[in-house]
């Protein structure tokens, strides 16, 4: 019984030592291998250039170019310089300030004083050191360096008879342009009105008519 007992044993030893292998054999461990870390490719260059994403600069911002003839294609920019500029009006003239307008020009910035009415006006334009009112004495206050004046003659008071109203603006202020950093519609007294012009600085400038409509042009050369 004894010997019995143990073929029995041995014969359990061996089937389990079998039942180990054939797991073994059939299910393996898996083996955990690394895993290479690659950089990324960088990306091939296209055929054409690809456009910056930055944007491109932007122009000045500028006032929109007056309907006034330009100078001469000859004068660089036309001919002027820093002496006062006059004209006497006409005798018959009764005019009415309606509009102020500035235009940014090639070389040069043009203010424009529109008139209704008849007859022709007359201006003295000229560089002054104090701003000030000519019939109150009163101190104009105006952006600049440097300060131009000048006085339209020919006007009517917007009371007479057959006088229009004033609508422009009674004060520029140019975001671009060349020297012109404000300009100031004045004072009226004894058949004139002051326009007033402040500067960056001192620079050639001429007084002007043009008719169809009735307009004085104030044109400032650019430094």
């Amino acid at each position: 019984m004894r010997r019995d007992h143990l073929i029995r044993v041995f014969a359990l030893a061996a089937a389990g030592a079998m039942v180990v292998a054939g797991c073994s054999t059939e299910d393996p461990q898996p083996t955990v291998t690394a895993t290479e870390t690659t950089s990324p490719e960088p990306p091939q260059a296209s055929a054409s250039p690809t456009p910056s994403s930055s944007p491109s600069p932007s122009a000045s911002a500028s006032e929109a170019p007056l309907p006034d003839e330009d100078p001469p294609a000859d004068a660089a920019p036309f001919p002027a310089d820093r002496a006062p500029d006059t004209a006497e009006a006409g005798s018959d003239s009764r005019l009415s300030p309606v509009d102020l307008r500035f235009g940014v020009h090639d070389g040069f910035d043009r203010i424009v004083l529109d008139l209704a009415g008849e007859g022709a006006p007359g201006w003295d334009g000229r560089y002054v050191e104090d701003p000030t009112q000519a019939a109150s004495g009163e101190p104009v206050y105006l952006l600049g360096e440097d300060y131009l004046l000048i006085l339209v003659n020919g006007v009517v008071y917007p009371t007479e008879d057959g006088a229009q109203d004033f609508d422009g603006p009674r004060s520029l202020t140019p975001t671009a342009g060349g020297v012109v950093e404000e300009v100031r519609y004045g004072a009226m007294f004894e058949g004139q009105v002051e326009v007033w012009v402040g500067l960056a600085s001192d620079e050639p400038f001429r007084v002007f008519s043009l008719e169809d409509p009735t307009r004085v042009v104030i044109d400032v050369q650019h430094p």
